[in-house]
């Protein structure tokens, strides 16, 4: 069984001034979990295996009698359990609430709850919960040998008076988010990893959908039915739902230029698709839950588009291009569409293409690296756009890609709001890794020449300079041989 590498040897001072102390913990939890800020919960005392909470009588946390609300006892129970629960992870990030790569965290939720409740609760309500010296030694001893926890805890409340107002035995769920975010046993992918692969996917869906309007009209069509034909902003919303526009609401607070940006790169890259003339294939890297092949349908008549992503998320994709077609028949005029799974880390995209028989490589294509190249190394791309450029042999084919600057990644932009976003997506599983001091320089040594390289800024003629760290660039077939540069090791 792997151990779980993190820095054990912290001692409680330091974890409670890094990590856990009641003010960072509140400012944190207040921030990821909005329902706690509104009723006023906070936490105001913590030790090893030990959490105090306060849930003020208020109006906005009573019923309609005038005391607390049943359900916001059990949600503050929640979160004083497992407050307990974490200060027994020493030096631990929480993932979803502390910064921290998966590599690091630990991933927590509840998973059943039992509540007794005594007595009306007519008072500001302390919540304590400790864990037993056994338990805690249980519970560390597991999660640092890398394995799941299963911990059964406790939670009193008590009114002002000293009376016991209620008693909760709640169960956590505690593990490693690297490991539960491992493949499990015949390569199936845990639930964490399928959520996390969507929620990156649904979000940029919903930043697009919050850019359109909501409108929407019907037509009838041969056989007389009403059809609802939606404009290109109603198919992001099908494709985002109710979680990703969530989501994208959530992060346009942290970053408010996030929208003009996703906004400006898919209006970018749709003008270069319609500046290609006849244009005979698109190829989707990285194909998410873009609807380009639906929205642009008109530009790709009579080309094959081909949409590359890992399984899971073309799952998702075709069940959502599935319910737009059940709901508004929008899919009717869409291009031959064909999926490729590929694991960009993994496999050679390149060949992946060239084996495919709907696939040539002298015809003239729009190859879109889209929402990408932030999340890998510099190798890492150079190994994937070299092996794009061996299967573009059209001499008129072209490359976009969007990419960030290095500021963004080395939080050298001077924008709190930019590392704030930076450290929200490293949060759900998307760390930012590479932006391309130089992208023509980058381009070349991929065996492409930089034909257009433009920011979000300039893009929309904008003042602000935070969309000067978003970049969208396309390029072209160098004419030297790529085999002459030699492979990316």
């Amino acid at each position: 069984m792997a151990v779980i590498e993190t820095d054990r040897e912290v001692g409680w001072e330091k974890d409670y001034a890094e990590r856990i102390n009641p003010e960072l913990m509140n400012k944190l939890l207040h921030r990821a979990v909005p329902v706690l800020e509104w009723t006023g919960w906070k936490i105001t005392r913590v030790g090893p295996g030990f959490c105090e909470s306060v849930l003020p009588l208020v109006v906005e946390t009573t019923n309609q009698h005038g005391t607390h609300q049943a359900a916001l006892i059990s949600l503050s129970a929640d979160y004083t359990g497992g407050m307990a629960l974490t200060t027994l992870l020493t030096g631990t990030p929480l993932t979803g609430i502390h910064r921290g790569h998966p590599e690091e965290s630990a991933s927590l939720w509840l998973v059943g709850m039992d509540v007794k409740y005594e007595n009306p609760s007519t008072s500001h309500l302390r919540a304590v919960s400790r864990v037993d010296p056994k338990t805690a030694r249980r519970i560390q001893s597991r999660y640092f040998s890398g394995r799941v926890v299963l911990a059964t805890i406790e939670v009193e409340f008590w009114s002002e008076d000293g009376e016991r107002v209620a008693v909760a035995v709640m169960r956590y769920f505690a593990q490693a988010t690297q490991k539960l975010l491992e493949h499990r046993s015949g390569g199936e992918q845990s639930p964490m990893t399928k959520l996390n692969l969507k929620t990156s996917a649904r979000i940029i869906a919903g930043l697009r959908a919050m850019g359109g309007p909501a409108a929407s009209q019907t037509t009838t069509d041969a056989q007389g039915r009403q059809l609802r034909i939606d404009g290109p902003h109603n198919h992001d919303r099908v494709a985002a739902g109710t979680h990703g526009v969530l989501q994208a609401k959530r992060l346009q607070k942290v970053l408010p230029q996030l929208g003009a940006m996703v906004g400006a790169r898919t209006r970018q890259c749709d003008q270069v698709l319609r500046s290609i003339d006849g244009i005979e294939q698109l190829v989707m890297i990285g194909a998410g839950l873009d609807m380009r092949p639906i929205r642009r349908a008109a530009d790709l008549r009579g080309a094959t588009v081909f949409e590359l992503d890992l399984p899971v998320m073309l799952a998702e994709r075709q069940r959502v291009i599935e319910r737009l077609e059940q709901q508004s028949g929008a899919v009717a005029d869409a291009p031959e569409r064909h999926q490729i799974a590929a694991d960009f880390l993994q496999d050679d995209v390149g060949e992946l293409l060239q084996k495919h028989f709907a696939f040539s490589e002298t015809a003239l294509t729009l190859f879109v690296y889209e929402g990408c190249s932030m999340y890998f190394d510099e190798q890492q791309n150079q190994r994937l756009l070299r092996s794009i450029r061996r299967r573009m042999k059209h001499p008129q084919s072209v490359l976009w890609m969007d990419c960030v600057t290095p500021a963004v990644i080395n939080e050298g932009t001077g924008d709190p709001n930019i590392h704030e976003f930076v450290d929200r997506m490293e949060m759900i599983g998307e760390r930012f890794v590479y932006g391309p001091a130089d992208p023509r320089a980058f381009l070349r040594s991929c065996g492409f020449v930089c034909s257009s390289d433009v920011t979000a800024q300039q893009f929309l003629g904008s003042e602000d300079p935070t969309l000067g760290e978003y970049r969208f660039v396309t390029a072209c077939q160098d004419v030297v041989d790529l085999d002459s540069v030699g492979p990316v090791e």
